[in-house]
């Protein structure tokens, strides 16, 4: 919740601050599976956040933080940049007090085709969370 703070579409954030912030959130071997398959490392979801958050002109809003698992929480995010306005879910896998693992959640009408809710897709996401703290203890 505080990075998420630190985003209030306003002020810029030095490149140090955002690092030290961004590490302070992410494990560091932090993967995230995008609606569309494509999983992101590390460092391209850095990349990828430095260019979007970090330069003050997008505004970060908390719309839902739901822990529905023992280190599993469900996340949904307004980002409003300019005219632009999106939101993002995800399912993340928490490790030490860092996110490890994410995977985004399709909440559009396209992909929610008769049993396949945003609720389905979130158990999904959750289920495959679970199997990854199963290979994480071995």
């Amino acid at each position: 919740r505080q990075y998420i703070a630190a985003f209030d579409g306003t002020n810029n954030i030095s490149p140090t601050e955002f690092k030290s912030r961004f590490d302070n959130l992410y494990h560091k071997d932090f993967t995230f599976i995008a609606k569309d398959g494509m999983t992101l490392t590390r460092e391209q979801v850095y990349e990828r956040e430095a260019s979007k958050l970090a330069n003050g002109g997008t505004k970060v809003t908390l719309i839902h933080f739901r822990k529905i698992g023992l280190d599993c929480i469900d996340v949904k995010l307004g980002l409003v940049n300019g005219k632009e306005e999106r939101t993002v879910r995800a399912v993340t896998t928490i490790t030490d007090r860092q996110a490890v693992t994410s995977k985004e959640i399709d909440e559009s009408p396209a992909s929610n085709h008769f049993i396949l809710t945003p609720t389905s897709a979130v158990m999904a996401a959750k289920c495959a969370n679970a199997v990854y703290k199963w290979k994480e203890f071995g």
